[in-house]
């Protein structure tokens, strides 16, 4: 959400993690959210696209940057190093600057609460506390002393821990209740303090949390839990007002997500393809992680859709030679085109791409080889281990890469002319800096 104050340039800016503008269509002519709808009449509306590959940490990452992925360099929540151990990216991981960054060098005064990939939290005058995937609210999550204080005050959380419910939906639904009223009351607390921020910005988890396990409730017949999901959105809208309310002289709007949503129908486990069709041997041994891979493989996937061959060149044990590498990748690429589920004979892959179809940059050579944006109610793991190829999960809802949203005031029309979250990103920081 981006507010201007007069001839001044400060924005006050909220995402919704994994908001779909098809949703926010849906909440304004059902009357769910009238905040929104009056925003919305008074400004430019819009669908986004999001990014490749279509997950938080790197959707807020190119927000954050500017950029595309292969120009700050990472491509996952986890990644996987040349010996096949994982490691979760941190925002020490990114190799260029970020508008955090850039704001502190320019004296500029922000806030930013809960952007994924932003922990460790860079150490600046500003009020920043990390979001998805810190650890725990703590001195690295912060970043500079005195916000700990203040936001364990204000019993704030950083986030939800989803494994809650996959053991029990209504201790989940408690846990998103009480971490997202704490997320409004802080940024409310803030906003009406007397600091003029130049840049506010709050991220809101919970909606992508809600939408994973939750989505089939807004639906005719959603069940017992329709309830809570509406008077979320309710409850969300109320804030929007409150927001409103705190901030003087004329106010222009934007809030963006960073992907869209739709059913989830099958998990599909991109790693057991490869296996079944001798792409992939590991031992059935979880234990190990990916160490379990043998050196006779020659691709491994990551979450999600991201398929990288296991050349000599670039993996412990890889054996795919540089004249072996395309011929390969181009029928890998092919017999993803055809995957269809065996029972309704649907076609998986929406899209099957090269990297360098996707990707532009100083860091492209260590994006995926192959990139995958499925169809719709086709989620992309990479299990490996026993199993099926198609699986069910407490999950209902996925991530999509066309229906994020964006909506603007007439005086931000500039950012209103964004594609994509990063461009939101890019032309946010050129209107503050």
């Amino acid at each position: 959400m981006i507010f201007r104050f007069g001839k001044s340039r400060r924005i006050v800016g909220i995402g919704l993690d994994g908001f779909p503008f098809s949703l926010a269509e849906k909440l304004l002519d059902e009357g769910i959210m009238p905040n929104l709808h009056r925003l919305a009449e008074r400004g430019t509306f819009k669908r986004l696209k999001s990014v490749y590959p279509t997950v938080s940490g790197v959707a807020w990452s190119a927000f954050q940057t500017g950029k595309n992925p292969a120009e700050f360099g990472v491509f996952g929540f986890v990644e996987l190093r040349p010996d096949f151990e994982m490691y979760i990216p941190t925002y020490e991981d990114l190799k260029c600057e970020t508008i955090w960054d850039r704001l502190s060098k320019a004296g500029k005064k922000f806030a930013a609460l809960s952007v994924p990939m932003t922990w460790p939290a860079p150490k600046s005058d500003g009020f920043l506390v990390s979001g998805f995937l810190a650890p725990e609210l703590d001195e690295r999550a912060v970043s500079k002393p005195g916000v700990l204080d203040q936001l364990k005050g204000m019993k704030y959380e950083i986030d939800v821990d989803p494994g809650v419910a996959l053991e029990s939906l209504d201790r989940f639904m408690e846990d998103l209740k009480r971490v997202n009223e704490a997320r409004r009351n802080a940024a409310l607390a803030l906003l009406k303090q007397e600091e003029e921020w130049d840049f506010f910005f709050l991220h809101m988890m919970e909606t992508d949390r809600l939408h994973h396990f939750m989505w089939q409730c807004q639906f005719e017949g959603g069940g017992e839990n329709a309830g809570f999901f509406w008077d979320f959105y309710k409850k969300l809208d109320d804030f929007l007002g409150e927001v409103v309310k705190t901030l003087k002289g004329d106010a222009t709007l934007m809030i963006c997500s960073d992907h869209g949503f739709c059913e989830l129908k099958w998990e599909v486990q991109l790693n057991r393809w490869l296996k079944n069709n001798g792409y992939l041997d590991y031992e059935n041994d979880p234990a190990k992680g990916y160490k379990a891979i043998k050196g006779s493989s020659r691709a491994v996937s990551l979450v999600p859709g991201r398929v990288y061959i296991l050349t000599e060149s670039n993996w412990e044990r890889g054996e795919v030679t540089q004249k072996e590498y395309e011929p390969l990748r181009r029928e890998l690429m092919d017999k993803l085109r055809e995957m269809q589920h065996p029972e309704t004979g649907e076609v998986v892959c929406k899209q099957v791409m090269k990297r360098e179809e996707v990707f532009k940059g100083p860091y492209a050579n260590a994006a995926p080889d192959i990139i995958i944006d499925p169809c719709r109610g086709y989620d992309l793991k990479a299990k490996l281990g026993a199993g099926h190829l198609f699986e069910k999960s407490p999950r209902t809802g996925m991530h999509t890469y066309d229906d994020a949203m964006l909506l603007v005031g007439k005086d931000l029309s500039a950012i209103g002319e964004a594609d994509d979250i990063a461009e939101v990103g890019r032309l946010t920081a050129r209107y503050l800096l």
